[in-house]
């Protein structure tokens, strides 16, 4: 699978900080997260879509939006954008603020393949569903954005809703994002949820 991580966004919860640069256990969150998906199999590319942050600071391509802070969708676009060359049949979207849920992707790939769905996501422990943590068919992410028209500042669950089966997964902690400063003194010491 490709893998679309979002890592725009104005950080106003964290007092107009870059979260992915916000460092916590002694590393930036995009790093716990790259490093991430650097543990698991089957992840073919990974593209980062910020309008603060480039490639230099992070070892992997970073794209922006063509309308910087527009929201997820765009920068979902954008990431789709920047896979489009022989993308993988499979799209992980991720956001840099769940640095654990990497490890999230193979259970979501086998249910995505197994329920023959367009789309796998969790549902947090508190009932949520976490359109961030997510893996798509390839064919039906292009598809859902390109149906929307205007994508701008539209959610994430817009697009969830626009999906034709979406498999549910139960969340292990993992996908919890940290949104603020007082968020991140909540962060497992040895990075596991």
């Amino acid at each position: 699978m490709d893998v679309i991580v979002l890592a725009g966004g104005r950080g106003r919860r964290m007092g107009g900080r870059d979260k992915a640069l916000l460092r916590v256990g002694g590393r930036r969150l995009i790093d716990h997260l790259l490093s991430g998906l650097g543990e698991i199999g089957g992840v073919n590319r990974v593209v980062v879509v910020s309008s603060r942050i480039t490639t230099a600071d992070v070892g992997v391509p970073v794209v922006k939006e063509d309308r910087p802070f527009s929201g997820p969708v765009p920068a979902i676009l954008a990431g789709l954008g920047a896979l489009r060359h022989q993308p993988a049949a499979a799209t992980a979207v991720l956001a840099v603020d769940a640095p654990l849920s990497p490890s999230l992707l193979p259970d979501l790939h086998r249910a995505l393949l197994g329920g023959r769905a367009d789309a796998a996501v969790i549902r947090s422990g508190d009932g949520r569903v976490q359109p961030l943590c997510a893996v798509w068919t390839t064919r039906s992410l292009w598809c859902c954005i390109t149906a929307m028209g205007d994508t701008d500042n539209q959610s994430v669950m817009t697009l969830i809703k626009a999906a034709g089966r979406v498999v549910e997964l139960a969340g292990t902690g993992a996908e919890r994002d940290y949104d603020t400063v007082g968020d991140l003194a909540l962060f497992p010491e040895d990075g596991t949820p």
